[in-house]
């Protein structure tokens, strides 16, 4: 199965029957797992005071920004075929709508300060993981994540067993490998699956952002995190 299936995205499909059935019927999934985009203010006051537990996952914004031109280009190019190096989109303006602010869920800088506050005011509810982290010290984050389900491993050798089989089966290069994942199709959409598998890759932003895009990037960040207890050193 697709990641889509198993944790379905509430602000993408929320009326289809999947997501019906997963409120409905807990059970059936194991647990109401549930994804979103949405800032932690757009979330339903429901949501919010449901004592739910709620991880979010900030990516550097050079990053951020990479991977989703790359994703937005492959779904025009799906429906409206270009032969432009650059695809539909091109990365000049990709930078200035993501420094604008202009995208689909709202500005980056927002949403990654409003779980980052809400994290620092109920630690117990809410988790704020980094990208970078996840990839560097993955073993360490894992058991982060466990503890903060209120599942952790165990420190003796069979947690560490557990904490590897976790990371085997959950791993960004095993998951793209999976045939569902390489030739499957997300139906809600009609996405092909490796639409949402590209790199996975810290940095991969040097590729394709100029000096002069990435210090702009880098100026609006230092202006946006500014006492907030957050900086691109983090990222």
């Amino acid at each position: 199965m697709n990641p889509h299936e198993l944790a379905p995205p509430l602000d993408v499909n929320f009326l289809s029957d999947q997501v019906q059935d997963l409120l409905l019927d807990p059970g059936r999934s194991g647990g109401r797992l549930l994804q979103t985009h949405l800032p932690y203010n757009c979330l339903p006051e429901s949501v919010r005071n449901s004592g739910c537990k709620i991880v979010h996952v900030a990516r550097n914004p050079k990053d951020t920004l990479v991977s989703m031109w790359h994703f937005y280009n492959k779904i025009l190019k799906i429906s409206a075929p270009t032969t432009t190096p650059d695809g539909p989109f091109p990365v000049e303006r990709a930078v200035e709508s993501f420094c604008s602010g202009v995208l689909p869920w709202g500005p980056f800088y927002e949403n990654v300060v409003g779980y980052w506050e809400e994290s620092n005011r109920r630690p117990k509810e809410v988790l704020f993981l980094k990208y970078e982290e996840l990839c560097r010290y993955p073993e360490e984050q894992v058991r982060k994540l466990a503890s903060f389900m209120g599942r952790p491993f165990s420190s003796m050798e069979d947690g560490d067993a557990e904490v590897g089989k976790v990371l085997r089966y959950s791993s960004f290069n095993r998951l793209k490998e999976l045939e569902v994942n390489k030739n499957g199709v997300w139906e809600l959409h009609r996405l092909p699956n490796n639409t949402f598998f590209r790199k996975g890759t810290v940095g991969d932003w040097k590729s394709y952002l100029t000096p002069q895009m990435a210090e702009r990037i880098d100026q609006l960040t230092q202006l946006k995190l500014q006492g907030t207890g957050l900086s691109l050193d983090d990222f």
